[in-house]
């Protein structure tokens, strides 16, 4: 693996869906070509690209926005970028971010988590939202909270639609009681959005510890699959 990661500082990153190499590919893992042709600026449109509210649950994140949605192109990038460490693919994930600035205008967000993905045992794998987290910490100058911490041994990718809810209960909790989180906004990041157990389970958390007001951006919107 070491010499795999060594040789792809050596040699031209390939665009990870048609295999051809440009100056795009390099810089986001998709050459231009596939870029314009996948990549409609329309459809990063803060205005629109918000997770409707459920209304049969109580929901306790304010409001969620997605900046790709799921076709069949996106979800062959992503399951590299998550499964085969495609790192270089977060930044054609992040295409849009800044115009979501305007979002927070009146309220912008005074604290950043990032949805742990694995207990803190031994190195911590790399995630596929390290990017998002980093330039929306740069967008909006917050620090980031790191108290946050998955307990459970499961993963949430492997639970049914239901049981996504019941193991969201029991995967999270805060290993610092004396963060000062009253009356803040919190902005949570993470990867992938499917049922919303996880973003629900965490602003709880947040609203429950004196957060004013959580949200939430993620890379991709699964469609509820």
């Amino acid at each position: 693996m070491k010499g795999v990661r060594f040789l792809s500082f050596i040699f031209p990153k390939f665009c990870a869906s048609c295999g051809k190499g440009d100056s795009f590919s390099e810089l986001l893992g998709v050459c231009k070509v596939c870029t314009k042709e996948n990549y409609i600026p329309q459809k990063q449109n803060p205005n629109t690209n918000h997770v409707k509210i459920p209304l049969d649950r109580f929901v306790f994140y304010d409001q969620v926005f997605y900046l790709q949605k799921r076709g069949n192109f996106e979800k062959g990038l992503f399951q590299s970028l998550k499964f085969e460490n495609e790192r270089s693919l977060a930044k054609f994930f992040c295409l849009g971010l800044k115009k979501y600035s305007f979002c927070f205008k009146e309220d912008p967000p005074d604290l950043i988590a990032l949805v742990p993905s694995s207990l803190k045992t031994g190195p911590r794998p790399y995630h596929s939202s390290y990017a998002l987290l980093s330039k929306a910490k740069n967008i909006w100058k917050i620090r980031e909270d790191t108290s946050l911490r998955k307990v459970s041994v499961d993963k949430q990718s492997s639970q049914g639609y239901e049981k996504r809810f019941f193991h969201a209960k029991k995967a999270f909790e805060f290993t610092k009681s004396d963060r000062i989180i009253q009356g803040l906004h919190i902005l949570i990041v993470d990867d992938i959005f499917t049922t919303g157990a996880t973003v629900n389970e965490i602003a709880r958390l947040y609203k429950m510890a004196g957060a004013r007001k959580v949200t939430c951006i993620v890379l991709l919107l699964s469609g509820g699959d």
